[in-house]
């Protein structure tokens, strides 16, 4: 059976080879007993498949006959596609995947992270997503399919990741803003809970401050267009000296254009607003709205770049390998 996780080590894979040696048969024979392909006696293909559920060995759906060139089942795995980020994410990850000849299997984790993990690993030969619970429990969830981990830094062997420099891409929007005239900064937050279950401020608004070089006035709102609005509202209800708000997404900076429009004040004469994502519903509204660009293209180019080091080591390499990508200001009409 598979390995448990020791000392924070997630399960190892288990492979064809380790089926074949149980079982007393041949690689090939187990290819083709999975396959159900002829040339092996029904005795022989019932005890290779006593054996493939026993060991739990999770055979590459996907893969190309093996008398063939294997191709190769990335799962990307995002948190819902009701924000249109994810969908944006998605679109840029399918392009790069399918430009390498990848199979590509979308899921969100709406019903569990490690639930998701867990079902996505049957079907992929490694898994890219954005998780908040601990790694060693979504690790433990894939079965030693490798994992690459969106915006976080890895820990653990067997978890890759490609970083969001947030603080050098929030140090330079902070700068930018000042650089046109800001002076009295807030922000929109949204409530984070942790991996213990704990709430808090997201960690866009510590580099925020870090920025702005102070703490500043904030309010917490869900991660909607109706919460950016209402959040906007409450901070000018506090604050009318305001002249610069970011939010921490795109929706919900859209929902305080929003709440701007709804009160008579002027963006960005009165008050700058921006976003972070860089979703292209930004340049739907009016003022377009200046963000934050989480660059989706660069970021599913390194994910696949770490996934592309791991296919080519046989064995895959259990050292965390990580990449980082810098978010980038895209200046539109709102500030």
């Amino acid at each position: 059976m598979t390995a448990p996780a020791v000392g924070g080590t997630p399960p190892s894979r288990v492979t064809i080879r380790d089926v074949a040696r149980a079982a007393g048969v041949s690689r090939q024979t187990v290819t083709r007993a999975i396959n159900e392909m002829p040339e092996i006696s029904e005795a022989t293909r019932q005890r290779v498949m006593r054996t493939v559920e026993e060991l739990g060995y999770r055979p590459n759906r996907f893969a190309i006959d093996l008398s063939r060139q294997r191709t190769h089942a990335v799962g990307l795995i995002v948190r819902t596609f009701l924000n249109p980020y994810y969908a944006q994410l998605a679109d840029a990850f399918i392009t790069e995947l399918r430009r390498r000849d990848w199979q590509v299997v979308v899921g969100t984790a709406e019903q569990g992270e490690a639930e998701a993990v867990r079902s996505m690993a049957s079907q992929a030969d490694a898994i890219i997503g954005y998780f908040v619970r601990p790694q060693e429990e979504f690790a433990a969830a894939a079965r030693g399919v490798p994992i690459v981990q969106l915006e976080q830094r890895a820990t653990i062997p067997g978890v890759h990741s490609v970083e969001l420099d947030f603080r050098t891409g929030i140090t330079d929007l902070v700068a930018g803003l000042r650089a046109k005239g800001a002076r009295r900064f807030a922000m929109i937050d949204a409530a984070i809970t942790n991996s213990e279950g704990v709430t808090a401020g997201s960690p866009r608004r510590s580099f925020f401050e870090e920025a702005v070089g102070a703490p500043c006035l904030v309010v917490t709102e869900p991660e909607t267009i109706a919460g950016g609005a209402n959040g906007f509202k409450r901070l000018l209800a506090e604050d009318p000296e305001i002249d610069t708000v970011l939010a921490f997404n795109d929706l919900m900076a859209m929902g305080a254009v929003q709440g701007a429009h709804t009160l008579g004040v002027d963006v960005p004469g009165t008050v700058r607003i921006v976003g972070i994502d860089g979703i292209a519903l930004g340049e739907a509204i009016s003022p377009t709205l200046t963000t934050l660009s989480l660059e989706t293209h660069a970021v599913a180019a390194e994910a696949a770049s770490i996934l592309a080091e791991l296919f080519a080591s046989e064995p895959m390499p259990s050292a965390s390998i990580t990449r980082a990508v810098t978010p980038a200001v895209l200046w539109r009409e709102s500030a």
